[in-house]
Order: C-alpha cells, then sequence, then structure tokens
C-alpha cells in the first residue's frame, strides 16, 4: 500500500508564510542578518517563534527563503512575445526593479556578508542564471550564453548593489546591444 504523503498537523496558512518572509525580507534590509532575530520576526507578524520553526528550522532557512521569495515576485519573462533584446530587457529590468523598489537588494548585501550562506546564495543566484538562461535557449543563442549572463547580471548586481545606482535605461539596453550581437 502507498504512503500517505499529505503532512498531519493544521495546514499551513499561507497568507501568514507569505507575511513572514515579507517581513523577514524588510527586517533583513533595515537590521542586517545579526540585527534580526526570530523573536522579532514572530512579534512583528503576530506569530509565534514555534509557528517560525515549524516552517524553517533554523534563521539563515528563514533568511534564505524570503530571499528567494523576494526574487519570485520579480515577473516571469516568457521568452517569444517580443524579440530576443525586448525579452532580455524585460528581464534585466524586472530584476533592477525588484533591487531598487523593494528591500531585495539590502536583504541579498545583508547575507552576502554572512560566509556561512554563501552556498545557498550561490544557488540563488544560480536560479536568476536559470531564467535568463531560458531565454537564451527559446531564441537559439546559447554559444556564448554563459558569457553573456555574467555580464548581464554582474552589471545589474555590480552597479546596484556595490555602487549604489539604478543603471540607465541607455547603458542597459547598449549592453544588451553588445551581448545580442554576439550571440
Amino acid at each position: 500500500m502507498p504512503e500517505q504523503s499529505t503532512k498531519r498537523g493544521r495546514p499551513q496558512n499561507t497568507e501568514l508564510t507569505r507575511q513572514i518572509l515579507s517581513t523577514t525580507l524588510n527586517t533583513l534590509a533595515k537590521n542586517g542578518y545579526h540585527g534580526t532575530s526570530t523573536q522579532q520576526i514572530a512579534e512583528l507578524t503576530g506569530t509565534s517563534k514555534q509557528a517560525l520553526y515549524r516552517r524553517w528550522p533554523n534563521k539563515a532557512t528563514l533568511a534564505l527563503e524570503a530571499l528567494r521569495y523576494g526574487f519570485r515576485q520579480v515577473p516571469p519573462v516568457y521568452p517569444g512575445m517580443s524579440s530576443f533584446q525586448n525579452d532580455l530587457l524585460e528581464a534585466v529590468t524586472g530584476i533592477l526593479t525588484a533591487l531598487h523598489d523593494t528591500p531585495l537588494g539590502t536583504a541579498w548585501l545583508t547575507l552576502l556578508a554572512e560566509p556561512s550562506l554563501s552556498e545557498e546564495l550561490t544557488l540563488i543566484e544560480g536560479e536568476q542564471r536559470t531564467h535568463f538562461r531560458q531565454i537564451f535557449v527559446y531564441w537559439n543563442t546559447t554559444a556564448s550564453m554563459e558569457t553573456s549572463i555574467d555580464q548581464l547580471l554582474g552589471f545589474v548586481f555590480f552597479t546596484s548593489l556595490v555602487r549604489g545606482r539604478k543603471p540607465t535605461l541607455r547603458e542597459i539596453t547598449e549592453l544588451i546591444q553588445s551581448v545580442t550581437s554576439r550571440s
């Protein structure tokens, strides 16, 4: 007889989970990783630390899931709706908007400063690369795909997080033209 795959107990409140992740992202951006506690998150969301620990085994896992949640808020790009350049522009501007107009960018920097999270952060960065790979594969331009993605994401993250400014549309467009002319 097959084993039952449903979880026991009360189902999780998805709205509370969303609120916890959003609050965690905001608190990380405001207070940093070491200045954020599960007690703070619980108080800010009107729940208990036990409710947090039922969902995530520790603060690090919660922080990383909050970062993933932030990236999931970036609208997806469906390749082929326009052109290769426009698909890339849409993907880049989606990430830029999230890094600048939400706590995602500051939270990302906060977690980058925590050496114990580097492996997981590499995986999260890889998830973002996958969105770009889908665009390159759709447009059958995979010859220099990884280098092109390095240039695009490198520019986005460096300019946004290290220099602390949002690149102009002209800068983004010129970079995309440079990338697509080689592909």
